[in-house]
């Protein structure tokens, strides 16, 4: 069965979310190592800034769960760890994560004990099983699951979840067509509402918060920190917006220069920040990092001569900014979790007016339609998937039947012609046929029948296909 857990921006904060995010190498050794379990066939894990869900294929669900808790477990001792070794390592020109990465031992456990995560995680997970399962998945990739409804980066992730999945050998025929399906109904819903067509990611708010807080962003001078796609929107949006300087930071230097090529940017190292803030602005922090970016000490260094305003917007999951920045004179600093509250009191124009309301009302209904057709598509996919092999199976057993009694039947009559033979011969051959082309539609329908859920359905397929030549369970 397909089954799912994980949690998400609306049961836990951006520090809790931080703290079971896999990114980079993390990913990778996060898929294989789930995958060793036997207990667990398939394995596909969604880590965005919103949210941290864990996909599998599982013969029994309760045992894989018991494993992926102690597996978290692990990765919050393994992140406190890193932490910990980074504040230990850390100067201000020598920021490494591979190798700090190295440093931390993996512990292992014993599944025998409960999973020791901490409340704060234990209690904001959340699991779903079966077509449960499959809903949330098709609703996340819709944008409907998202801090900002409608969003179109998690389309992306969603597809850099079953890409990082596959090249890790990991997923199969089960959760290929999972994600494939949700991939579907995401571009769907992007290119029929318009939902897909507004500038809603969290870029685009963090950009709309700077506006609000200047005025405008002519003259102004942006730092962004990091170079990976959030930036990436984030430095378009800006340049869109006229901001008179853009630079970018990030750990490594030929990522940023690429980036700072294509939307017109200087760059520097992250132990020139210091130097480069006392004529900052606006500061937008997205990196993956499991540790703080931008200490307190840092930002007080480069603004030891100014209390110029200075708005500070961390997009990372866990944060890249040391929370204490905010009690400095003239910083404002918003997390990911403050802009999710701000979002829903920014003006936007006429966007709060009430045919706006409306039309965004409707454009909402027909996204939960476009994903009710995909998930009833998928549901008949899977069930005729699943019938093929026993299909197989059973038409398999009974040609033999066919043949044996057709041979049967030709022996009691030895003075046919060799015309008359392959007259018989056809005639057995084409009722077997008719009658697998009538079973098969009936499976079509049964599969389309929406009152029969699906688990029932599967059982009574698994009962009509069973090899007729296997021993049965008493």
């Amino acid at each position: 069965m397909i089954a799912m857990l994980g949690l998400d921006h609306q049961r836990a904060t951006a520090d809790v979310r931080g703290r079971l995010s896999f990114a980079d190498e993390r990913l990778g050794n996060a898929l294989t190592k789930l995958k060793a379990s036997v207990l667990i066939d398939e394995i596909a894990i969604l880590s965005t800034c919103n949210r941290a869900e864990l996909y599998v294929s599982t013969p029994d669900w309760l045992a894989a769960e018991a494993i992926i808790r102690h597996f978290l477990a692990d990765a919050v001792r393994s992140q406190v760890a890193l932490g910990a070794a980074y504040l230990s390592t850390y100067t201000a020109d020598t920021i490494d994560t591979i190798d700090i990465i190295d440093t931390v031992v993996q512990p292992a456990y014993d599944i025998s004990t409960p999973a020791d995560l901490p409340d704060e995680i234990a209690s904001a997970l959340y699991t779903c099983e079966g077509q449960a399962a499959v809903n949330h998945l098709f609703r996340v990739a819709a944008g409907l699951q998202s801090m900002v409804v409608g969003e179109a980066q998690i389309l992306g992730q969603v597809k850099d979840a079953l890409t990082a999945a596959e090249d890790a050998h990991v997923v199969g025929e089960e959760l290929r067509a999972l994600f494939t399906g949700a991939i579907k109904v995401g571009k769907r819903v992007r290119a029929e509402t318009a939902l897909g067509r507004a500038d809603v990611s969290v870029a685009g708010l963090a950009v709309r918060v700077a506006l609000m807080a200047y005025g405008g962003l002519n003259g102004k001078h942006a730092l962004l920190i990091g170079a990976g796609r959030t930036c990436q929107l984030c430095a378009q949006l800006l340049r869109a917006e006229g901001i008179g300087r853009l630079t970018l930071a990030n750990r490594t230097s030929e990522t940023a220069e690429a980036l700072a090529h294509e939307v017109g940017a200087e760059t520097i190292t992250l132990d020139a920040i210091a130097s480069a803030l006392p004529t900052v602005d606006l500061l937008i922090s997205a990196t993956a990092a499991p540790y703080i970016i931008l200490p307190a000490e840092t930002v007080a260094q480069g603004r030891a001569n100014t209390q110029a305003p200075l708005l500070i917007i961390d997009l990372a999951v866990p944060p890249d900014v040391e929370p204490s920045v905010a009690m400095l004179p003239g910083v404002t600093l918003y997390t990911i979790d403050s802009l999710r509250r701000l979002e829903t009191t920014l003006p936007d124009g006429e966007e709060h007016s009430g045919g706006a309301l409306n039309t965004q009302a409707n454009e909402l209904a027909h996204a939960e339609r476009i994903v009710e057709e995909g998930l009833h598509e998928y549901t008949r996919s899977r069930m005729m998937r699943m019938a093929v092999p026993g299909i197989a199976g059973l038409r398999a057993h009974v040609d033999r039947s066919e043949q044996a009694e057709r041979e049967r039947a030709l022996a009691q009559l030895p003075n046919l012609s060799e015309a008359e033979r392959r007259v018989v011969t056809r005639f057995g051959e084409r009722l077997v046929d008719k009658m697998f082309h009538h079973l098969v539609a009936r499976i079509r329908s049964l599969a389309e029948y929406d009152e029969i859920p699906p688990e029932v359905t599967m059982r009574v397929l698994a009962q009509l296909f069973a090899d007729p030549d296997s021993p049965r369970d008493e």
